[in-house]
């Protein structure tokens, strides 16, 4: 038998040659480049879908919000004849029911609250801007049990929901009024709603809640300052409802530095808070009664307003971060119409 020696076993050990080792170094490059390839496209995938779901979000809270405030807008509580009598003293353009309880701002025009500019919150120019009054009666509305004119006092159940200082809008079958509340007065079984003149802020000019004349509609400002008028039993006491919305610029220029707002009066004081961000333009186009063809925000009649029965919504929504395929960010408009419900016809 042939002993084995150490210089056979030596030599008949094999390794890799150089061109083998990079065969294997190529086969490894290519195996890991397509893996990585396939985690990239994955990823530009998802950031895709998660732009195109996040767009879609904005759009579906924008149309649903924004589409509450349009069907009640112009609805007094009681009654649409548009017999509506302001008694706030002080420059209360959020409450001219007469002027603007339905009104939209083109891009040029300038809105009387919320002016334009680069600050946060401030309304981007060349956007539209709405605004829209109403009374809230959501179910949280309280009945008159007894006015008295002179005291300047309402009588509501107990544990009302009304507080110190919010701004009310009364009606019964015959008219409306908007008032501020003084004092609130918690009685056993009865609250007093006081709407006397004072300290508050816009504060009553009168506490008369009548007409002054057969055709105004504000008891400041004029010679009689309003006449007395008792409200009949049953009448509603609603949350008065002055709302605008708009895009304003956010101050995160990151994510494309433009949100849809919304502005609400309450307790005589403007506040202003972001819906959406992501939102780069709002437009609007509006239905007339008698027409068939709807029109853009700039070419409405001043004195026609109040004849609208439709408006077109369009929004348009940006994604929050750069599309990877492109370098720009995806950006989608989508249009929805809305039918109003309160138009003083």
């Amino acid at each position: 038998m042939r002993k084995v020696s150490s210089f056979d076993a030596v030599k008949s050990q094999s390794g890799l040659t150089l061109v083998e080792l990079m065969i294997a170094m190529v086969l490894g490059l290519i195996l890991v480049g397509g893996v990585t390839g396939v985690f990239l496209t994955a990823q530009q995938t998802y950031r895709v879908n998660d732009s195109l779901n996040r767009m879609q979000d904005g759009f579906r809270i924008g149309f649903q919000l924004l589409t509450r405030d349009l069907r009640n807008a112009g609805s007094s509580g009681c009654t649409n004849n548009g017999r509506v009598v302001n008694v706030l003293a002080g420059n209360t353009w959020w409450a001219d029911w007469a002027n603007s309880n339905f009104i939209a701002y083109d891009g040029g025009s300038v809105h009387p609250g919320i002016p334009f500019g680069a600050a946060t919150g401030q309304r981007v120019a060349g956007t539209s801007a709405i605004q829209m009054m109403y009374s809230l009666s959501d179910g949280n509305e309280e009945i008159n049990i007894d006015h008295q004119p002179n005291g300047a006092s309402f009588r509501v159940r107990s544990g009302s929901g009304i507080r110190e200082n919010d701004i009310i809008m009364v009606c019964d079958q015959t008219q409306s009024t908007i008032f501020q509340v003084t004092n609130l007065n918690s009685n056993p079984g009865h609250d007093n709603v006081i709407h006397n003149t004072g300290a508050s802020v816009p504060g009553n000019c009168t506490i008369r809640l009548g007409f002054p004349g057969p055709t105004d509609l504000t008891s400041c400002g004029g010679a009689t300052q309003g006449t007395l008028y008792k409200f009949s039993a049953n009448a509603t006491l609603s949350r008065f409802e002055s709302v605008t919305w708009f895009v304003g610029n956010n101050g995160r220029p990151e994510t494309g530095g433009r949100s849809l707002y919304r502005s609400w009066v309450e307790r005589g004081a403007l506040i202003t808070e972001e819906v959406i961000e992501g939102v780069q333009d709002l437009q609007f186009e509006f239905l007339l009664l008698g027409s068939a063809t709807f029109i853009d925000t700039g070419t409405v009649p001043p004195n026609r307003w109040l004849d609208v029965v439709s408006t077109r919504v369009h929004l348009t929504v940006e994604a929050p971060h750069l599309n990877p395929q492109g370098g720009e960010r995806l950006s989608r408009t989508l249009v929805h119409e809305v039918a109003l419900r309160n138009p003083v016809l």
